[in-house]
């Protein structure tokens, strides 16, 4: 998924932009729901919570990167959406690689 993205996903931003509010909202809604992510991962705590704060805080400046793409083109704004959409998802994999936590470790 990520050699996609990092291939074609300037492409695929490109074509989303064409729809300015269709765009807009869609990145709007995702938005609110990668923050009530970051705020429920933020409350449970765990051994986690800074990976899980840093891949939504990856994700949120790829939103906001976007909707500067769809507001008003620049190329810094596509390459900003996909080195942090990069960015996010590779920090996604590292806490998927983690070793299982102790019992000790869990939270109760």
């Amino acid at each position: 998924m990520m050699l996609v993205l990092l291939v074609g996903g300037w492409a695929w931003i490109a074509d989303v932009a064409q729809f300015h509010g269709v765009a807009i909202s869609m990145l709007v809604v995702i938005g609110v729901v990668i923050v009530y992510a970051f705020r429920r991962n933020f409350l449970a705590g765990g051994p986690l919570v800074r990976l899980y704060a840093a891949r939504d805080g990856a994700f949120l400046a790829a939103i906001a990167s976007a909707n500067a793409f769809v507001l008003a083109p620049a190329r810094w704004s596509l390459g900003a959406t996909i080195a942090a959409a990069e960015f996010g998802l590779v920090i996604e994999l590292l806490a998927r690689l983690r070793p299982a936590p102790d019992v000790d470790e869990r939270p109760t």
